[in-house]
């Protein structure tokens, strides 16, 4: 499947994002450009990939749903510490691709630090959350609190599949909370293998501090490439039976 609907006009993608028909917003997290230069720096050298990667999936999106704005949920950059040059590059050719094409909204993520000053030499503001009258939505490394429909990035959610003679894999996830109505976006990097939440939901070993607050029937929908989305069901279920 493309999408998957999980709630009134909140749509989950194979494309990594949310799509908010009534607002027409598509909400994606953790791009984590400018990965390979941050990971050069401690010796491991990788292809240029993210950026493209990236694009590619962004572009898809626009062709799809034509979303009138994109949120970028935090972790749009990769360094902590300073803007490297392949952020400031990679972030200035995203911004000029899109711009003209539909609205851009930045989220701050506990990656991007000096993301704004990248965005103030553009006269481009920050946010720390974007809300309305039924979304409300933060990166998801600081308590903000739940309401509306809360949706969040920074976990990097992944479900880890084992086969009979102990092989894993893991696939890139939704994760969604009907009773609390909160949903969080897998990473778009190309770089995140993700945090399997089968294990990290379940034992309170995730990074996402709002979440001790919420019961732990979460769903789980897997993006898979021959298939689409995936509904695993409840990741409790997951951590029992799943086995390939």
């Amino acid at each position: 499947m493309k999408d998957i609907r999980i709630d009134d006009n909140v749509y989950i993608s194979n494309l990594y994002c949310a799509y908010l028909a009534d607002i027409g917003a598509a909400v994606v997290s953790d791009l984590h450009l400018g990965f390979e230069d941050e990971m050069n720096l401690h010796g491991i050298f990788l292809p240029k990939l993210q950026f493209n990667h990236i694009t590619k999936i962004i572009d898809n999106i626009i062709s799809r749903y034509n979303p009138e704005k994109i949120i970028i949920n935090g972790d749009f950059k990769q360094e902590f510490s300073r803007n490297l040059p392949q952020e400031w590059d990679d972030i200035n050719r995203f911004i000029d691709k899109y711009e003209n094409d539909v609205s851009l909204i930045y989220i701050r993520g506990n990656h991007d630090n000096y993301l704004i000053n990248i965005l103030k030499s553009r006269n481009i503001r920050i946010y720390n959350y974007y809300e309305d009258d039924h979304y409300y939505i933060y990166h998801g490394d600081r308590d903000l609190g739940i309401k509306k429909i809360t949706i969040l990035g920074h976990e990097h959610p992944s479900i880890a599949l084992r086969d009979r003679v102990g092989g894993v894999f893991k696939i890139p996830a939704f994760v969604y909370n009907e009773e609390y109505k909160v949903l969080i976006t897998p990473a778009m990097s190309f770089f995140s293998s993700g945090t399997d939440v089968t294990q990290s939901l379940l034992s309170d070993e995730h990074f996402t501090p709002v979440l001790r607050n919420v019961s732990k029937k979460f769903r789980a929908y897997g993006i898979t490439d021959e298939f689409g989305l995936l509904d695993f069901g409840y990741i409790e279920d997951i951590s029992k039976s799943m086995e390939i």
